[in-house]
């Protein structure tokens, strides 16, 4: 384990190290492997609950065990990777999560799926905040948009996998299980790339603090993942609510989530270029008007280009907020930030499906998007009182 440094000698290794472009590789790599079984198993997992007749507020709560992990685990993950190490953290994150895909083939008992998603939700949260620790250490100011839209691109092709897969795999038996476990498994290879000398986290100021230095940016964070749980758990069976045939319907989202990549890089090209926080803005205010055209259209053809262009303004708050977070936060606060972000999948996971669930439950299948207008409405209303200031305190 390398010996702590000094906060002056660390802030000044910090900056003259060059970018170890294998960690970068491994980042993006070995997350991508591994959000190919993401995407499978979280639309997987709502429609065999469905299909057993699970009330959608149950559904909900089960999904929300998940980021309730990333959530609670986020104030410890620092500690764990200063003492660990990042590329231990992460082998054995993988461990957990090929361990809890095995038990989700055993059994459909929601007493059992309960406490597996919240093991994932705690491994997939260190493997997340492992991999963006790497990637904010290789960008710098002049990069970190275009960086940020790659990783995210990534990101959402091979997730866009998994509901791809769907419709061949089935939902019964084991082989979309084996399929995330293969999947799981090739994410561990490219970890042999990290640069053993990426130990970071050693002199933080701590986990709680990032968040007063930009509660705003972590909000924003938190609103793309309330979508992105939100969306993924129920767009398939909104979509068949209103006539949608099943493998339209998954297919329709695997489309959205690939094709929004399309707008990732060009959306951090022009952050780099342009203004941050008003690319948030405009991406909030665009998914605000596709949640209400998609209730509208959703069984004619303009469904498709609705989804995709809903998706890429939903989650490219994400990729700005991204590049929003490696400008403000530097040095030995690398891991924190990247460990808060995690905690946001947590809060946006949380909320998201039980809120949505519940909401469906009582007004019927469109308040999922409604649910998601509403709180991107909060974050526009949110930023146009900090006068489009995404950052208050730093």
């Amino acid at each position: 384990m390398l010996a702590v440094a000094s906060p002056t000698r660390y802030s000044h290794a910090m900056q003259s190290s060059k970018p170890h472009y294998g960690n970068l590789i491994a980042a993006i790599a070995t997350v991508g492997a591994c959000d190919i079984s993401f995407g499978l198993t979280l639309q997987l997992i709502p429609l065999i609950q469905h299909e057993l007749g699970t009330p959608a507020w149950l559904i909900g709560l089960a999904a929300a065990m998940g980021p309730l992990g990333i959530l609670l685990a986020g104030p410890f993950l620092p500690a764990m990777i200063k003492h660990a190490g990042a590329k231990p953290v992460a082998y054995a994150a993988i461990a957990i999560i090929l361990a809890g895909l095995l038990g989700f083939a055993f059994t459909t008992h929601l007493t059992f799926w309960f406490p597996l998603r919240f093991a994932l939700g705690v491994a997939a949260g260190a493997l997340f905040t492992v991999s963006e620790t790497w990637i904010f250490g290789f960008t710098n100011d002049t990069n970190r948009g275009r960086v940020m839209g790659l990783y995210t691109t990534v990101l959402s092709i091979t997730f866009a996998v998994g509901p791809l897969l769907l419709p061949f795999t089935g939902i019964h038996g084991w082989l979309p299980w084996v399929i995330g476990m293969v999947c799981v498994s090739l994410g561990a290879l490219p970890l042999t790339l990290v640069n053993a000398d990426s130990h970071l986290g050693e002199r933080s100021h701590g986990f709680f603090s990032v968040f007063k230095r930009a509660p705003l940016l972590f909000a924003a964070i938190a609103c793309a993942t309330f979508y992105d749980n939100v969306f993924i758990s129920f767009f398939t069976i909104f979509a068949t609510a209103k006539g949608v045939a099943l493998p339209t319907a998954s297919t329709m989202l695997g489309f959205g989530v690939i094709g929004c990549t399309l707008f990732f890089y060009p959306m951090g090209w022009l952050g780099d270029h342009w203004s941050r926080s008003k690319v948030i803005m405009c991406n909030a205010a665009i998914t605000i008007t596709g949640c209400f055209l998609l209730v509208a259209f959703i069984n004619t053809w303009a469904a498709w280009p609705i989804v995709i262009l809903l998706t890429s303004t939903a989650f490219g708050v994400y990729v700005v907020s991204l590049a929003t977070t490696g400008d403000v936060f530097k040095g030995a606060d690398i891991v924190a930030s990247s460990s808060a972000i995690a905690a946001m999948w947590g809060i946006g996971g949380l909320a998201g499906p039980p809120i949505a669930g519940a909401a469906i439950d009582a007004f019927g299948i469109d308040a999922m998007p409604y649910s998601l207008a509403a709180i991107y409405a909060l974050l526009f209303i949110g930023l146009i009182a900090s006068g489009g200031k995404l950052v208050q305190n730093v």
